[in-house]
Order: C-alpha cells, then structure tokens, then sequence
C-alpha cells in the first residue's frame, strides 16, 4: 500500500527544494497531498487546515516546505491531535538568511531577535527536521541546539526533467546563474572576468546585488559579460548546455561555507565542468581535481586561472564533466537524494 505524505504549508510548490524532494518521494512510491496556501496567517491557516481535513484520511506523514517558518505551530497541532510525524524542510532558516548572510537586518534588533524566536519554534516542534548538508545540520545544532539525532540528510540535488545532457554547440565560455545574494559572490566573477578579457562571460538572474554588480562592472570596463534577467526552467537549462564551464558560488559568508547550490548539481546533471568555492559543505559531495575544480573563497585571481586552465585544456575540462555526470546518476537524482528520508520513514 502506498505511503501518503502531506505537503504543507505556504511554500512555493515549484521551488527547485520542493520540487525535487516530491519528485524523489513519488518515484519511490508514495502520494503526495499537497495542502498549499499563501496570504495572511490567519487565512491561511485556515485554508490548510481545511485541506488537511480533505486528505487527513488519506495522510501517514506530514512534510513543512520551504519556506514554512510561520506553518509549523499549525502543522504541529494537526500532526498531535492527528497522530501524524512532522518532517520540518528547514532548508535555511530567516536568521540565517536575513541577519548573517545578506545583514540586512541588523543582529542586535528585535527583527532579528524575532526571526531567531521563530526559527527556534519551528525546529523545537518538528519530529525530525529536513537539512540539506551535513555542515548545515551542524550549524542549526550549534546555533539552535537542535540535537542531530534529530536531523535528516536531503541532499538538494537536481530535476533530470530540466537538466540534464544534450549536444548543443557551446556559445558561452563561462555561466552563471543566481539570486545575486552575497554568498553566491558575483562581485568576484566581474573582477575575474575583468582578468580574462577574452573569455565570453554570461549572468542570469536578478536579486538584491545585481545593481551594485553591474555597476562594478563599469567601473572595471568589463565588456565581456552579458546580464540576462531571469529565464524559464526550460530555457536556463538550454543556456546550461551551451555553455562550456558553469559556476557555483564564491561568496566568504558563513552561509556560503555551509550550502551546496542548485546551480552546483543542475551543471553536475547536466555533464557540465564546474568551478566552485573549496568549502567543508561542497567536500561532502565533490572531490578536486577529479569531478569538479574547487578554488579558494573570495579569490578572483584563483577563479580566472581555474577559467582559463579549463578553457585551455578541453580534455580536462570533459573528464571532470563525465565525473560529475557519474556521481550525480548514482547518489544525487530525485530517487536517489531521498533514501535518507525513507528509510527514517520506515522505521
């Protein structure tokens, strides 16, 4: 008999996270009830609620999606009074994200107290709690006390639906793609590109630094990138393949050293070469110098000699893409990425 599990909460339902971890837990067998709403709090607890009612039969397990900082108190008295475990996606938590990476709210304020509070609720109530690397989890312990006996591992991984190999003349030497948070560092890939005048930089995506990104750019004179707003899952996956190298992040923020980003894995399934910051969560994952090109945080010498090596020398720069490729079809497809999680679901 097939498993039921309820997606819950006012997360984004095509959000990469979300989409991904459905996919690997359909493929292996269970349903998915989504139980999804948006707005305010109080309506929209009670359009979860009512939609919980509507499956609650039907429902063994309860999944809180990213984002679903303010639906765990909710999912956490259904999931009592029902009798169902609540698996909580924390993903990355708002103090996390808000106070220490992008800091655009300063520590010492109440917001930031708030958002703490928050996220301390949310990991307090869960029955197990959904992280997506190991650094993470250790982080989440150390600033929240959540015990690790309590954590999951799901790695992100990526969609094969989207992305994955094709052969497609290579357009672009180098591809980026992002929210343009400071973790992600695309102030170091100008100054990089600046270094490499010759090579054919793409930057897709819009977010809270692209401005000032741009704006370093003319001030450097870089004439060799071209900024693309955001494109369809389907076309960015297209721009993937005409690419030669694809980047990951190089920002030196905390929450940069603990994450391994979508884009890290779509370039992997897609058999693309990837550079990427040399971090404790990437090394879970990732081996130098044999299934991707790690370089030091914040370096953009270290990323324009890394650019060129690869440009240079095809070979190399295939043979990491076939590694990666390997890597990802054996442990980090949807199916794959999810054991973890049910086998805790089994027992």
């Amino acid at each position: 008999m097939r498993k039921g599990i309820c997606y819950f909460g006012s997360y984004d339902s095509e959000y990469a996270r979300n989409r991904i971890i459905k996919k690997g837990l359909k493929t292996n067998g269970f349903q998915i009830y989504e139980c999804n709403s948006q707005g305010i709090v109080f309506r929209r607890y009670w359009n979860l609620a009512r939609l919980f009612f509507r499956y609650v039969h039907k429902i063994d397990y309860i999944i809180v999606g990213f984002p679903g900082y303010f639906d765990m108190p909710l999912a956490f008295i259904l999931g009592k009074i029902f009798g169902k475990k609540v698996f909580y996606d924390i993903f990355t938590s708002t103090y996390e994200t808000y106070v220490l990476d992008r800091k655009v709210i300063d520590k010492n304020s109440f917001r930031a107290k708030f958002y703490y509070l928050v996220d301390w609720i949310g990991l307090k109530l869960s029955d197990s709690v959904i992280v997506d690397t190991i650094a993470h989890g250790k982080f989440y312990n150390n600033t929240y006390g959540l015990n690790p006996k309590k954590q999951v591992l799901v790695y992100v991984g990526s969609d094969p639906d989207y992305f994955h190999p094709r052969t497609m003349q290579e357009e672009t030497d180098v591809l980026f793609y992002g929210s343009y948070q400071p973790l992600q560092g695309a102030d170091i890939i100008i100054k990089a590109a600046a270094m490499v005048p010759r090579v054919k930089f793409k930057m897709v995506g819009q977010g809270q630094m692209r401005n000032a990104v741009e704006k370093l750019a003319n001030e450097l004179n870089v004439k060799n990138v071209e900024f693309v707003n955001w494109l369809s899952l389907t076309d960015l996956a297209t721009e993937i393949v005409k690419t030669k190298i694809c980047l990951g992040i190089f920002g030196e923020s905390q929450k940069a050293k603990l994450v391994i980003p979508n884009k890290a894995f779509d370039a992997t399934a897609s058999k693309k070469a990837l550079i990427t910051s040399d971090t404790i969560a990437v090394r879970e994952v990732f081996s130098n110098n044999t299934n991707v090109l790690l370089i030091p945080s914040a370096s953009s010498s270290r990323l324009a000699i890394a650019i060129k090596r690869l440009l240079k020398n095809s070979r190399e720069r295939k043979c990491l893409a076939q590694e990666a490729y390997n890597l990802y079809k054996k442990s980090y497809k949807p199916n794959k990425i999810v054991q973890s999680l049910i086998q805790l679901i089994s027992r």
